[in-house]
């Protein structure tokens, strides 16, 4: 019985283990054709992911070069210069350098060229010497500035030429309101010590003064036709700002009280003088100042363009001149290109100056000077006489025939006569004049000023 049930047992065992393979067959059959299918999902799905992971590294490739190249640029510093830029710089830089050096080399040759001059010329060490030792063993405190103004205005007195001086704080002051057309005063122009202009919009216009009255006092000081250069000086140096001027207007005496200020003076007026068929222009000009050309222009082609002239006055007189240069130009509006308009005499040489515009007119002109037109007055008439064929009214001129140079230091100033000034006929004018053609003089009768000059200059031109 044992035997049996051992080989029934055994049997059995048999057939579980022929289960037991069938089982595992298959399981692992399954398991082949799932790895198969979830291989071939997981390669479609790797190539799915490779195809976008590739589109996506051609999308983002721009953004990646310029991610690196900003993290190249910061590590290697915040600029980035190509070799235009470095070109650049560097022409930059030897331009610059050649500027510098050029400066550098130019103080050097004047400073050298000064120290050998010092060191040669035995009067200006005698004058440090004495400078030196003064400055060091003078019993008191010496004002070293002021010392070396006497010393400079010395030397200029020396010359004995009334143009060569050395103009003080307040001097200076004076001669750069003339230039600029502005002063401190109360806007008259008197001929003797009659009211012969009165500027608009000034103190003097404003508190009712008027052209023709005869200044007879001014500031307590009685004036008259043998006096009258003081009424200049006692407007100036009154301490007060209000100057008290009686004037005589038709046999009254009248008092006006008139405060200094700035006054602006109006270096060109223009009028047009209707006389029978003829429209004359009338062109005052009071100072060749820094302006002068560009008011004088504009107003000269408002009367040729606006009104029409046929002809033109300029009134010159009490003109104490400025500016050569604008001289010059003013000529250049009349005379023919390549007309000389003057000429400069130096220690070495004499230099025409000719007309190098194509301005040019041909109408008749009148010049109406006298005894105070100076200088640059002096030029154009001389100019306009010369090479234009002006006419001179009025009487002779101030003879104003040098040329001066003007150097400032600090608040002072320095002229000094540089060359002389000729006519373009070759004449010198100075200390003689410029004669007019036609020798007239101002009226002035029954407390009126009777122009005779304008009168005659009308006179000529209708």
């Amino acid at each position: 019985m044992k035997k049996e049930e051992t080989k029934k047992d055994e049997i059995k065992k048999e057939d579980k283990l022929k289960n037991k393979k069938k089982k595992d067959k298959v399981s692992t059959k399954s398991n082949n054709t799932s790895s198969k299918v979830s291989s071939k999902t997981s390669n479609q799905k790797s190539k799915k992911s490779s195809i976008k992971n590739e589109n996506a590294s051609i999308d983002q490739k721009p953004a990646k070069e310029k991610i690196d190249k900003e993290q190249k640029v910061k590590k290697e510093g915040r600029f980035h210069l190509d070799i235009l830029d470095i070109l650049i710089i560097v022409v930059l830089t030897s331009i610059v350098s050649c500027v510098l050096t050029g400066f550098i080399l130019n103080y050097q040759y004047r400073h050298s060229a000064l120290e050998r001059k010092l060191n040669t010329d035995e009067n200006i060490n005698e004058f440090l010497d004495t400078y030196s030792k003064v400055v060091d063993n003078y019993y008191e405190e010496v004002d070293k500035k002021g010392m070396i103004e006497a010393a400079i205005a010395g030397m200029l007195e020396y010359l004995e030429d009334n143009y060569s001086i050395y103009l003080d704080e307040e001097e200076t002051e004076a001669l750069s309101e003339v230039l600029d057309s502005a002063y401190e005063g109360i806007g008259i122009v008197a001929v003797d010590n009659i009211v012969y202009r009165v500027y608009e919009g000034s103190p003097a216009a404003k508190q009712g003064i008027e052209v023709n009255d005869e200044i007879i006092k001014v500031n307590g000081t009685s004036i008259n036709n043998e006096n009258y250069e003081l009424i200049s000086e006692l407007i100036d140096k009154n301490e007060n700002d209000t100057n008290e001027i009686v004037v005589k207007r038709k046999g009254k005496e009248l008092t006006f009280n008139v405060e200094k200020s700035k006054v602006t003076i109006p270096v060109t007026a223009t009028d047009v003088l209707k006389i029978n068929d003829k429209k004359i222009g009338y062109l005052t000009l009071t100072a060749f100042s820094k302006n002068s050309f560009e008011e004088f222009q504009e107003c000269l082609l408002k009367l040729e363009n606006d009104e029409k002239i046929d002809s033109l006055i300029i009134d010159l007189r009490n003109n104490q001149g400025g500016y050569l240069n604008s001289a010059y130009e003013i000529a250049s509006l009349f005379v023919k290109k390549d007309q000389v308009i003057y000429s400069l005499e130096s220690k070495n040489k004499t230099t025409e100056y000719k007309d190098t515009t194509d301005d040019a007119r041909d109408y008749k002109i009148v010049i109406l000077v006298n005894n105070g037109t100076a200088s640059s007055a002096e030029v154009l008439t001389a100019a306009l006489k010369d090479s234009y064929g002006a006419t001179i009214v009025g009487t002779t001129t101030y003879g104003k025939g040098k040329v001066q140079t003007t150097m400032r230091y600090g608040d002072t100033m320095i002229k000094y006569t540089s060359s002389k000034w000729l006519r373009p006929n070759g004449d010198c004018i100075d200390e003689k004049g410029i004669e007019p053609d036609y020798e007239v003089n101002i009226e002035y009768k029954n407390d009126t000023i009777y122009d005779k000059q304008l009168d005659k200059a009308i006179a000529l031109l209708k």
